[in-house]
């Protein structure tokens, strides 16, 4: 008997509202938009406001031709709370909430940070809400960051599997990335302090199905880079239903997918959304700064 392998449909509503400072055009129809018309470090609080709606409807928002140095950076994160706490850097000399993502062009590494499937420190106690990264040098292809809607993979499992999961706690942690990281490139994943790796490496256990502070919406909270097992089974149990979710909540239709180009900034709700940095671009030098926004405890 052959498996015939069915689209989803029906739930794709990736339109975009009408604002009256900003203008939003959809990249996809799962997710992703991009912001046009403003410049991040002059904008009305008007504007932001439209800004930030649009980050809550369409999980990832970007904007091209920003210039701004990191002190704009830094300011333009402030604007949505205050910073997360980075378990792997200390920031950029003078900007300590600036953090940067720099792949030299003779760098050859099977591993790249960020180049599995995850949402961004997870095995915090409050994880991080939303992730603003900017492009200063891009290779001329390759390089791409991919994103997949977790809430809308959620809405298209069956009730049945929605009523089993949401009980559920999910276990985060850093070890299996850092594990990762040290047996694929033979150099062992760097944190910023011995106390962070440990508090890393512990984890803490979340909702496996979160509700969105601000929108509401159910979303998956799971992923192959830091999710280890599921509270209350054992590690063989956990695992396939770990390995189904995330397939699920990464297959094409759920994603969308940016090319970069220098002068670029984008943003992701990691509540709802997880993402991947592809590592296919060796000799050719990548410059990205990201600062991250602390978030509440999932529920």
């Amino acid at each position: 008997m052959f498996e015939v392998r069915l689209s989803p449909h029906g739930e794709f509503d990736n339109s975009a509202r009408a604002y009256d400072h900003i203008t939003v055009e959809p990249i996809a129809a799962a997710m992703g938009a991009e912001i046009k018309g403003v410049q991040v470090a002059s904008l009305s609080d008007a504007a932001f406001a439209e800004l930030r709606d649009a980050l809550w409807r369409h999980k990832m928002v970007f904007l091209s031709d920003q210039t701004i140095t990191h002190a704009d950076h830094e300011a333009f994160g402030a604007r949505f709370g205050d910073f997360a706490v980075d378990a792997y850097t200390q920031g950029v000399e003078g900007h300590r909430n600036v953090h940067p993502l720099i792949k030299e062009a003779d760098t050859r590494s099977k591993a790249l940070f960020g180049s599995g499937w995850h949402t961004d420190s997870p095995f915090l106690d409050e994880p991080p809400s939303v992730t603003i990264l900017r492009s200063v040098e891009t290779p001329p292809y390759g390089g791409d960051t991919v994103w997949a809607n977790s809430a809308l993979a959620y809405r298209m499992l069956s009730p049945a599997m929605q009523e089993m999961l949401r009980p559920l706690k999910v276990h985060m942690s850093a070890r299996a990335n850092a594990w990762t990281q040290e047996k694929v490139s033979g150099k062992a994943l760097a944190f910023a302090s011995d106390e962070r790796r440990c508090a890393a490496f512990e984890g803490n256990l979340h909702p496996l199905v979160r509700t969105h502070p601000i929108t509401g919406e159910r979303a998956l909270y799971v992923d192959e880079v830091y999710a280890i097992g599921i509270d209350g089974m054992a590690f063989e149990e956990s695992r396939p239903i770990i390995q189904f979710l995330t397939r699920h909540i990464t297959q094409h239709a759920f994603t969308c997918r940016l090319r970069w180009k220098p002068g670029m900034i984008a943003m992701w709700d990691n509540r709802t959304a997880l993402h991947l940095a592809a590592n296919d671009y060796d000799g050719f030098r990548r410059e990205m700064y990201r600062t991250t926004m602390v978030g509440e405890r999932p529920a």
